[in-house]
């Protein structure tokens, strides 16, 4: 319920039945394909998108990674919503993170993020996720059908198969990465911290005439996950290319080396963030 008189809503905007809002109630649970590229920068670049209390890692001060999705996202309460109206739950992503710290343990933090869809964007913000509209273009979407594909079935999805993504907003090519499958690898087989300790910066600006010097929000927060669930993993063979911009700066961080690739199919809930530090 709304502060709103009898208007209804987890987010904006209320209305009398709540189903008009942007944005539905937690737990929000995911299903996604993920084509993953793991890559050494500029430690002194990294160390720039890293807020206090916030430090570089200590084991991978210039790590960095870039995850292209193919995305299903459910809300509290509408998990029908696959046979209302899919195009609120699905959607594409491009995210490039950073290796970090908090007090000694280490994680990894979203720094540019691209999303097609506005109920991703607006709920990213929720979670301190710096999301922004763009374009994902994905070659490994709908991989099931590849062995189907009499052109790709003497491959199918199997060592030798190569796919391609490609990342755009604003009419600018921004990332393309490419993978190429290898072989089977297990959930330990992936590099750590692999996404369980995220750490974002919620911030809300105040336009208020009286007092806009000081923002509504502004807090560091960890996500808080669970029932995470793997599918068919790969380690991949990867290029990875960032492209120069007139807008962003994601170019700054664009990749040294190739550290790791992976496809990972996985599924898993978010129950909200644990607040760490408020400035």
């Amino acid at each position: 319920m709304s502060p709103l008189s009898d208007l209804k809503g987890f987010s904006v905007p209320f209305s009398p039945h709540g189903s008009a809002q942007i944005v539905g109630d937690l737990p929000w649970d995911f299903g996604v394909d993920l084509f993953a590229i793991h890559y050494r920068t500029d430690p002194d670049e990294v160390r720039k998108l890293i807020p206090e209390p916030l430090e570089p890692s200590t084991e991978e001060p210039g790590g960095g990674y870039v995850w292209f999705g193919d995305w299903q996202g459910i809300w509290g309460g509408w998990h029908d919503m696959l046979a209302i109206n899919p195009e609120r739950v699905q959607y594409q992503e491009c995210l490039l993170g950073v290796r970090c710290s908090y007090k000694g343990k280490e994680g990894v933090r979203v720094v540019y993020i691209w999303v097609d869809k506005d109920f991703s964007m607006q709920r990213g913000w929720f979670m301190g996720f710096p999301k922004k509209i763009g374009r994902v273009h994905l070659g490994s979407s709908n991989r099931h059908l590849h062995e189907l594909n009499p052109a790709l079935r003497h491959i199918g999805v199997g060592p030798g198969m190569r796919y391609t993504s490609v990342c755009e907003a604003h009419g600018e090519r921004l990332v393309t990465g490419t993978i190429e499958l290898r072989k089977r690898i297990t959930p330990d087989d992936l590099p750590k911290p692999f996404a369980t300790d995220l750490y974002h910066t919620i911030h809300f600006p105040n336009i208020d005439i009286e007092s806009r010097e000081k923002p509504l929000v502004h807090r560091l927060v960890q996500t808080v996950s669970s029932n995470h669930k793997f599918g068919e993993i790969w380690s991949c063979d990867a290029e990875l290319v960032f492209h120069e911009s007139r807008v962003e700066e994601h170019y700054a961080i664009r990749p040294r080396e190739i550290t790791g690739a992976y496809l990972i199919p996985v599924g898993f809930t978010i129950e909200g963030t644990n607040l760490i530090h408020t400035y």
